[in-house]
């Protein structure tokens, strides 16, 4: 089961559950959505899984861990951006967000996996749009933060972007993944693999 909640800056945040247990991808902003969604569905919340660290995705972590105890998993290159305003990004607005508390997070690579129903949720490390973005790949869905969008990609303009190597995480990802694999991106609606191959110009400029 997915579902999305839409934050702040039209964030999407996806609870994934089977089996009554759960893990948030990328908490914005309406924590106390996520929060009812997990109490009414009886859900044990196992983890959550960050994407990337810019403040739309991750604003809604203190809240979180105010009622929750679960660990925050982000890759090893991205996890200084818990603690930097101007690497999250809200430096720039009137909340400078940080991490309260550092004893919850965990940093994972490509090796890590997270174990949900019957099948685990891989982690697949796609930079370009920060230096540390990651995308979780689970059943025929994959969870592609901010690299790819229903026929666009991510900004690279941002501290730590970097065109070249989105557009080689892109082909990374087109290299592993069935056209019939649903995207679910951190913005916007979701998308499939093969309409992205023949309705994306950024996709079939990289692959």
């Amino acid at each position: 089961m997915v579902k999305a909640i839409i934050n702040d800056f039209a964030e999407n945040c996806y609870i994934v559950s089977n089996d009554q247990k759960a893990y948030v991808i990328d908490p914005g902003s309406n924590y106390e959505a996520m929060h009812q969604y997990i109490q009414d569905n009886n859900l044990t919340l196992e983890g959550v899984l960050l994407t990337h660290g810019h403040y739309d995705h991750i604003c809604g972590i203190n809240k979180l861990l105010e009622r929750y105890e679960a660990t925050i998993y982000i890759h090893q290159d991205e996890r200084d951006f818990l603690f930097d305003p101007n690497l999250n990004l809200s430096a720039y607005m009137s909340d400078r967000f940080k991490v309260l508390d550092k004893l919850h997070i965990q940093v994972i690579d490509d090796t890590k996996t997270f174990v949900l129903g019957d099948e685990t949720i891989r982690v697949l490390h796609t930079p370009g749009h920060s230096r540390g973005s990651v995308s979780y790949l689970y059943q025929n869905m994959v969870f592609s933060g901010d690299l790819l969008f229903k026929e666009t990609v991510g900004r690279t303009d941002l501290p730590t972007g970097d065109q070249a190597v989105l557009e080689a995480s892109i082909k990374k990802l087109y290299d592993q993944l069935k056209d019939n694999t649903l995207v679910y991106p951190g913005h916007g609606q979701f998308t499939t693999i093969a309409h992205e191959k023949n309705n994306n110009m950024f996709v079939k400029s990289a692959i």
